[in-house]
């Protein structure tokens, strides 16, 4: 019995210790100049995270079938070792990336898989790691609000990027991450009857919801804004299907979310709409005109860059505009980067600069020095098919087990990887930091899809 207690007290005190060093990490991991702080709060996870793993003895005893989420997370961490070892196209560059971005996020993702474990087995840890989501969507909007305070009026969205140090990629990532654990958590609230309790706990995922949505559209980011409301419309739909299929007066308790679901997708809209820079309207043919690379060359440049490009015009699409600068290099840079994982399957190996390198390696004149701006094909090229094998096949293995448990936990997971897969198609979601944020909350959900069986304090 006191051997019992003492494991208690000792995967309680680590486990809470792993959910303050996570805590950390989500306060300050986007935030410039903080990569000290940042390896302080990874090796106090890492550390406490093994602790928590071998004490619960999470793996043993499991059949094969339940591990398979983990087992294809190692598999994607060790294709990237023997892709060094015998397919890189410049080994010292991806050994530096391995020893530095490849390491955080593997200790990240051993984080994420204890503070899986840690938030299940002790659920009133469950609030810290909640709020703590919020973060950069809350300090992003202070910043808009001191900035338009001192400016003395409301600022533009466009002009509060340029003021503010937050990239858009930033809210708009973590707007996708917190919308998606937030509707997961809202269907499984409403699974069951409601009580004051979830009347409490559902307003504030709906807040949470608000304030990620209105910090995505304050930060001008069309795919943030786009995931976003998508990711609502997907819960609206999971809702109304609900009111339709329940009877009585149980279905006001449905109708009431509902509503909520329906009035922020409709002010969200208008409101990103009535600021954002052009592109939506022309959408579609922009996307078909900045396809064609044979017939226009600004794709080779930078957007400072491109009065570089004197003997052509920029694109125009048939209401003699001229196509959006953003929609154009997302999409001319997706299909150069498509036609190179085809003609190089097995990748080049960095993850920041596998665009740029697999140009030059295939001698295309170009002056770029970003990626594509799509991270699944960033992903791509960085480490070929199989890479991308592997990597979809473990989000489709997450989607599926988590949907088929329907805990609170299985639908956090699910939902992650139905906000990743379309985030990723239009945003650098593994560039820098932000790859050991991806790999962090990707292992977070396969953790998630196993269930607790050993270790019952």
């Amino acid at each position: 019995m006191g051997l019992l207690k003492n494991q208690y007290l000792s995967v309680r005190f680590y486990s809470i210790t792993c959910v303050f060093s996570v805590v950390g990490l989500l306060c300050i991991w986007v935030l410039p100049n903080t990569i000290a702080l940042r390896h302080i709060f990874l090796s106090i996870g890492f550390l406490s995270a093994l602790v928590i793993i071998v004490k619960s003895q999470f793996f043993s005893g499991r059949r094969l079938s339940e591990m398979l989420t983990i087992l294809l997370f190692a598999l994607l961490v060790l294709w990237a070792l023997a892709h060094f070892i015998f397919f890189s196209l410049n080994p010292t560059l991806e050994l530096s990336e391995l020893k530095s971005i490849w390491v955080r996020a593997f200790v990240a993702s051993i984080i994420a898989i204890g503070l899986s474990i840690a938030l299940r087995v002790y659920k009133d840890l469950q609030p810290y790691f909640f709020v703590a989501l919020f973060t950069v969507s809350v300090i992003n909007l202070v910043a808009y609000l001191y900035l338009s305070y001192e400016k003395g009026n409301f600022l533009l969205p466009g002009d509060f990027v340029n003021e503010f140090i937050f990239k858009k990629i930033e809210a708009a990532f973590f707007g996708a991450i917190t919308i998606a654990i937030a509707c997961a958590n809202i269907i499984f609230l409403m699974k069951e009857k409601i009580d004051i309790k979830k009347v409490i706990a559902l307003t504030v995922w709906f807040l949470g919801v608000a304030i990620a949505i209105i910090s995505s559209v304050v930060a001008n980011t069309k795919n943030g804004v786009a995931i976003g409301l998508g990711l609502c419309a997907l819960l609206g739909l999971t809702l109304m299907f609900k009111v339709i299929s329940i009877q009585g007066k149980s279905k006001f308790s449905v109708i009431a979310p509902l509503f909520f679901v329906v009035l922020m997708l409709f002010g969200g809209w208008k409101v990103h709409n009535q600021f954002a820079s052009q592109g939506w309207g022309t959408l579609i043919e922009d996307v078909q005109i900045s396809s064609r690379l044979d017939e226009h060359n600004f794709w080779r440049f930078n957007s400072h860059d491109w009065p570089k490009v004197t003997e052509e015009t920029f694109p125009i699409n048939s209401r003699g505009l001229p196509v959006a600068g953003n929609t154009y290099e997302r999409v001319a840079w997706a299909t150069k980067g498509l036609s190179l994982i085809v003609k190089y399957p097995m990748g080049y190996g960095s993850i920041n600069r596998s665009f740029v390198g697999m140009l030059n390696h295939a001698g295309v004149k170009q002056e770029l020095d970003s990626q594509t701006h799509s991270g699944w094909i960033d992903f791509g090229l960085a480490y070929g098919v199989p890479g991308l094998l592997i990597l979809s096949t473990l989000l489709f293995l997450i989607l599926i087990k988590g949907l088929r448990s329907g805990d609170q936990f299985g639908l956090m997971s699910a939902w992650l990887v139905i906000g990743f897969i379309p985030f990723g198609v239009v945003a650098e979601i593994n560039y820098k930091h932000n790859f050991e944020i991806l790999l962090f909350f990707i292992a977070f959900a396969a953790a998630s899809t196993i269930r607790i069986k050993n270790f019952n304090p």
